[in-house]
């Protein structure tokens, strides 16, 4: 059992590691897609969706 955990936790490891290196790219990849898709909205690239706080008024 102590070999699986030790996988898993090497597994995970690699996971972790294979996703910041890519994050610069992930930027880039999703420019390239929005200018691909809406090429007329390509001023709209770093758009971030945030929550909005909706409350209710009485």
């Amino acid at each position: 059992m102590g070999a699986s955990w030790a996988e898993l936790i090497i597994l995970a490891a690699a996971v972790w590691l294979i996703a910041r290196l890519l994050e610069p790219l992930r930027r880039l990849i999703e420019r390239a897609l929005l200018r691909l898709l809406a090429p007329e909205r390509a001023d709209i690239i770093d758009a971030v969706i945030m929550q909005v706080n909706k409350k209710r008024k009485e």
